[in-house]
């Protein structure tokens, strides 16, 4: 039998002793504050409230429900999931409540574990210089999706772009095929958290863009490039933080946008990529080599 189970079985008890709140507090380590919260949401209800004195009393059949409470609570379980978990009886919905919650948590523990792991490469005395390459970027006709979006909206906006950019390359092609997209962010992006995104791929031949979808063709561009390793959320600021320092130090910023290149995806995992080449618009001074 479950401790749900039980909790089930004592709420229909009717034999459990009746308890003050101070007492309730102490047999389940929830505090005055937290129990007379849980009875304004409704999910831990007194077994009596005196219509008096408006005194707080518990049952203790009550009691295994409450450790439930604490417990998932202290896990970071939501309020909602938890009313939901402990108003069925049904053994599947409660399983799935949890599963999903566990999963929540271990993408919360591996979170966790990058920004640990972060913090101590910041702490670490000793940094590998960053390898920066200086490129001129000639004319590329591609074509493109483009929007003005929020910074918090721009994982969304990326998938459905490389969605559609890959569906309409595939009809061109008539083969399901991988590609090499690219981005360009406007500053604005960075410093208002609203801006100008575009995702590019270069064009097909001999083919139309389809509707929604733009033909152009980007102009020729010198670029301080870096390649950050893995995937694009896993200390990508840091490679930022080297290349913006690399430019500045060395070379002469141009306000355009940033520009990078996704590396390594598949047909079968077109939005898992290997690599990222972060390209800085610079300007140079003299003319670059023939």
């Amino acid at each position: 039998m479950t401790v749900f189970d039980r909790a089930t079985e004592r709420r229909g008890d009717a034999m459990g002793a009746k308890v003050s709140i101070g007492d309730f507090a102490v047999m389940t380590s929830l505090s005055r504050k937290a129990l007379r919260h849980y009875h304004d949401i409704g999910i831990l209800e007194p077994a009596h409230v005196d219509p008096y004195t408006g005194y707080r009393f518990y049952d203790t059949s009550q009691v295994d429900h409450a450790h439930i409470i604490r417990r998932f609570r202290s896990l970071g379980m939501s309020i909602p999931d938890i009313k939901a978990l402990l108003s069925t009886d049904d053994a599947a919905a409660r399983a799935e409540i949890i599963t999903t919650h566990l999963e929540q948590m271990e993408v919360q523990l591996q979170q966790t574990r990058d920004t640990v792991g972060a913090l101590r490469e910041l702490l670490s005395p000793v940094r590998a210089a960053a390898h920066v390459d200086i490129r001129r970027e000639p004319p590329l006709a591609v074509w493109s999706v483009s929007a003005t979006i929020e910074t918090a909206e721009i994982d969304t906006w990326f998938g459905v772009a490389l969605g559609r950019l890959r569906d309409v390359v595939a009809a061109a092609a008539g083969v399901d095929c991988a590609i090499v997209p690219g981005g360009l962010y406007n500053r604005a992006l960075f410093l208002e958290n609203r801006g100008d995104a575009t995702l590019f791929v270069a064009a097909p031949q001999s083919a139309d863009p389809p509707e929604g979808v733009r033909a152009e063709v980007l102009p020729a561009a010198e670029y301080a490039v870096l390649t950050h390793p893995g995937a694009h959320n896993e200390g990508i600021d840091r490679s930022y933080g080297a290349l913006g320092t690399y430019v500045n130090e060395r070379l002469i910023s141009h306000p355009g946008p940033i520009r990078e290149h996704y590396l390594g995806g598949t047909s079968s995992a077109p939005a898992t990529f290997t690599a990222t080449e972060i390209c800085w618009p610079i300007l140079r001074t003299t003319a670059p080599p023939v």
